[in-house]
């Protein structure tokens, strides 16, 4: 068993791997040591409590029971967002910070420095995603599913989805260092596949907005996503056999992914970290010409920027895709002809 304050060392270090702008940004406002970890932590649950507040206020117009098309709409993009984050949190504490020679001599093991990691993406991942867990238990209160009943329901299957979530994304990510372009170009891939997920997100955006709608009577309704009607199944007659597959279905692949974890990724920890950071040690320092233009500094410095994968999600995160989720959202029932 691990004790705790080993846990305790090793989340401060991997706090301060997450998000290195926010990190480098309190140090320069004087903080630092236990300090630091505090304000780092009270970040995520910052975080948490906009997404709630923001999101809670706009949802609690819906009576989701009733709307399987935005109950869909909104679990796919909170899902959306938590595959963001998880590869985002997942490459800056396990390969970005470029911290497994300070492990090696300490008589720390692979599950130790594995679960301090993970522990630090989930606290990432968690204020993106827990809008999900206010929808589950609306959508079973409303359905008249006795609220003790429905927020433990709420939580377990949250706590699956969460789950299945860093499974996936560690395996993609771990699964991309055994391919030499990674090792070759780790930045640029890392781009490119977050790219791709902000993408989809805006895709998604788009065609779920655009998708026909619905009158209930009261609300007007979304097309649903086949994908998660079970889902919403759950919340609404839990008691149907589509919904006790449903949980089957979770709680299997989730025990397979997992397994898979276990094998693919815990097993082989350090000597991944090893491999992949190797290489970025071994990749030669750019010279930099000497350059006397204070803009043409400037521009070459924002350039360099704009290739840290962590940076760049974090910019469009923040500067484009919340606020273009609040607008839409704003509008997503705008007038229809």
């Amino acid at each position: 068993m691990m004790h705790k304050s080993q846990l305790r060392v090793l989340l401060a270090v991997n706090l301060r791997l997450l998000n290195p702008q926010l990190t480098d940004r309190l140090r320069k406002k004087g903080a630092s040591g236990p300090a630091l970890s505090k304000k780092l932590m009270r970040q995520f649950y910052l975080n948490a409590l906009m997404f709630l507040g923001i999101y809670g206020l706009t949802m609690l117009a819906f009576d989701f029971s009733k709307l399987p098309g935005m109950f869909t709409f909104y679990v796919a993009l909170f899902i959306l967002l938590g595959v963001s984050q998880s590869i985002s949190g997942i490459y800056n504490v396990f390969f970005a910070g470029n911290d497994l020679v300070e492990y090696l001599p300490l008589p720390f093991r692979n599950q130790e420095i594995f679960m301090s990691k993970i522990l630090v993406v989930i606290f990432n991942t968690v204020p993106f995603t827990i809008p999900l867990l206010l929808i589950f238990i609306m959508t079973a209160t409303r359905a008249g599913i006795f609220v003790v009943l429905g927020v433990l329901m709420a939580v377990l299957m949250y706590g699956l989805i969460l789950s299945l979530l860093l499974c996936l994304c560690a395996l993609i990510v771990f699964g991309l260092t055994k391919l030499t372009v990674f090792r070759a170009h780790q930045k640029m891939v890392m781009n490119v596949m977050l790219g791709l997920n902000a993408v989809l997100v805006l895709v998604g955006l788009y065609f779920m907005n655009r998708g026909s709608s619905s009158d209930t009577g009261t609300q007007v309704d979304r097309a649903a996503l086949p994908l998660l009607i079970p889902i919403f199944k759950v919340f609404t007659t839990p008691l149907t056999m589509t919904s006790l597959l449903t949980w089957a279905s979770l709680i299997v692949i989730s025990l397979i992914l997992f397994a898979l974890t276990g094998r693919f990724v815990l097993t082989h920890l350090a000597e991944q970290l090893t491999q992949v950071n190797s290489v970025l040690v071994a990749t030669p320092p750019r010279r930099h010409s000497r350059q006397h233009n204070r803009n043409k500094i400037l521009r070459t410095y924002q350039f360099q920027l704009l290739k840290e994968p962590s940076l760049a999600l974090q910019l469009f995160t923040d500067s484009i895709l919340l606020p273009l989720i609040l607008v839409g959202t704003v509008f997503l029932f705008g007038d229809r002809s």
